[in-house]
């Protein structure tokens, strides 16, 4: 602590500052006026018990207590956090009322009309979607992540239903499953990793959580496929077989990925290249073994002709130049990870 004399002045400086009198000051305290006299004239130094009340009092810090001097970076920072808090909370209001300017409007016109309610609720569905990404994050103070995905695909979802309920004799009666199952895709295959990453859960199964991910796309992936042939206007038990053939062959392909970058000991820059090389066959041969495996046709080599850039050739060639620059690249990380490996040796 300071000098007493210096201690005594500071603590006279910021009474006066704060517009109180030594009895004021001594009245808060629940001390007498007397023992303030002695601190401000530095004959005595205030209870251990009191530096909190006399901090609050005062209008400081205990550090600029204890030191007897105003902490002006930290004074700034405060001032800094509590603007930062004016904009946050002005945000807020002004987000409100635009809530309450596109709800309010639509809520009155469908009772005026008597068209019902159903625009309102599809906007009121809709703008907890933008309540979720815009205002959630401010308003919980852990696990935002979490909280943020969970509304905004919860009001999806529900804007989904909405939109199901109001269009009860749609043409296309199916598409609320096929909407679901597509959403949850994108939402689970962007966001699972982040929820997995950042959960506080501690269990052995989240130990793998690039398996978990792969097996819920997976699943997502092949329902997609079986519902999508179900509701098909044309559907045929061979059209069923050759989307699943084909959905087997895609996540086959990915899960061997995920399996050569997670589970082997190879460098990531072989691993990425070895990705290139797969891209490239299948930039190549994509579109004709698709084609074999829905419509059960015969698999033909697609026509190269490095001289025709027209939409017969260009994804052959592509997957050609892709392959060759692919297979080149590989080359020269092995030949690196190798020279590496002796090297250690």
């Amino acid at each position: 602590m300071e000098p007493k004399e210096t201690f005594g002045k500071y603590i006279l400086q910021k009474r006066k500052a704060a517009g109180l009198s030594q009895k004021a000051l001594a009245n808060q305290l629940f001390v007498s006026e007397p023992a303030v006299s002695k601190w401000e004239r530095g004959l005595s130094y205030p209870d251990i018990t009191l530096v909190t009340s006399l901090c609050e009092a005062l209008g400081v810090s205990e550090h600029e207590l204890l030191t007897a001097s105003d902490d002006m970076h930290q004074r700034e920072i405060e001032k800094q956090s509590r603007g930062y808090l004016r904009i946050i909370r002005t945000y807020s209001w002004i987000t409100y009322l635009c809530y309450a300017a596109a709800l309010i409007p639509t809520f009155i016109v469908g009772l005026a009309t008597g068209n019902g309610l159903s625009v309102f609720f599809i906007t009121l569905s809709a703008l907890l979607i933008v309540f979720s990404f815009l205002n959630v994050p401010m308003l919980v103070k852990h696990q935002r992540l979490h909280w943020v995905f969970w509304c905004s695909y919860g009001s999806l979802i529900l804007l989904l239903s909405v939109c199901r309920l109001v269009h009860v004799e749609a043409d296309y009666e199916h598409w609320y499953l096929m909407a679901i199952f597509g959403v949850s895709l994108g939402f689970f295959s962007i966001f699972l990793p982040l929820l997995l990453h950042t959960s506080a859960l501690e269990h052995p199964v989240l130990h793998h959580k690039g398996l978990i991910c792969m097996a819920v796309d997976t699943i997502l992936i092949y329902l997609l496929v079986i519902f999508g042939n179900l509701f098909a206007d044309n559907l045929n038990s061979e059209n069923l077989r050759g989307c699943l053939l084909l959905a087997l062959l895609c996540t086959a392909i990915a899960w061997g990925l995920f399996a050569l970058f997670r589970y082997t000991k190879l460098s990531t820059l072989l691993c990425s290249f070895i990705t290139a090389e797969v891209c490239g066959i299948l930039t190549l041969v994509g579109n004709s073994l698709a084609d074999t495996l829905i419509n059960g046709s015969r698999f033909i080599l697609p026509e190269i002709n490095l001289t025709n850039w027209t939409d017969e050739c260009i994804n052959q060639n592509l997957g050609v130049l892709i392959m060759i620059c692919a297979a080149v690249l590989i080359v020269f990380a092995l030949v690196r990870d190798i020279r590496k490996y002796l090297q250690t040796k």
